[in-house]
This record gives structure tokens, C-alpha cells and sequence, in this order.
């Protein structure tokens, strides 16, 4: 994952909320080095591509973008023929931050899917 570079990328200078949303993607080269034996079969590869992906916006934002970025994921699919299921992940047992923010947030996602697929579905 390219996390820590999406981070300093958008840390990098000073921003204004008219920038967001801002949506940074790449497909970066990961090396990896692992211990013989620690890994087998597909997962034993010490260089691989992988797409990565981090939206900054506003919380206000988080509900539409989310929307934006399901419509993407239906129209790539959809080229294929190829299908999807949808799970709403929730906040792990050991959460970091406060409660409050973690329902808002859970909400605009609750939110988006709702949106995108109707509710219930």
C-alpha cells in the first residue's frame, strides 16, 4: 500500500478546503524481501504492482465521493460482465479516535451504499 506516500504527498505543502476532494491514485512496484519459507505460491513474489487509491475531502464530501467512486467500480465491472457484492466494513473492536466520528463516518458510508444500491440491498 501506498499510504505513507499519499499522506506526504498531500502533507507536502499547504492546502485549502477548495483543493478537496482531492483524489490521488497510483499503480506503484512494491518490494518485499521475506525470510525463506515464510511465504508460498502466488505470495512468494518479491516485486508486485499494485493499484492504490486515497480520496482527502471534507467530511461533508464523504457520502458523494464514496457514491462517485462505487459508479467508477460498476462501470469497470460492468465492461467485463463481471459481478460484485457489497459489505459495509465497520470500525475494528480496537478503534483509534473518538466514537462520534467513527458513527458519522460509518453513516456516510451506510449513506453511499444506500445511495448506490438501495437501501437494504
Amino acid at each position: 500500500m501506498n499510504c505513507p506516500g499519499h499522506c506526504l504527498l498531500f502533507g507536502s505543502m499547504a492546502r485549502s478546503y477548495r483543493e478537496l476532494p482531492m483524489r490521488i491514485a497510483d499503480f506503484g512496484v512494491l518490494h518485499r524481501n521475506e525470510q525463506s519459507g515464510a511465504l508460498t505460491g502466488l505470495t512468494r513474489v518479491r516485486r508486485f504492482q499494485q493499484d492504490d487509491a486515497h480520496i482527502f475531502c471534507e467530511e461533508s464530501q464523504i457520502q458523494d465521493e464514496v457514491v462517485a467512486c462505487l459508479e467508477f467500480m460498476k462501470f469497470v465491472y460492468d465492461i467485463f460482465g463481471m459481478s460484485y457484492k457489497l459489505e459495509l466494513s465497520t470500525r475494528p473492536k480496537k478503534a483509534l479516535g473518538e466514537q462520534e466520528l467513527w458513527d458519522r463516518a460509518e453513516g456516510a458510508l451506510e449513506g453511499a451504499m444506500n445511495t448506490f444500491a438501495g437501501e437494504g440491498n
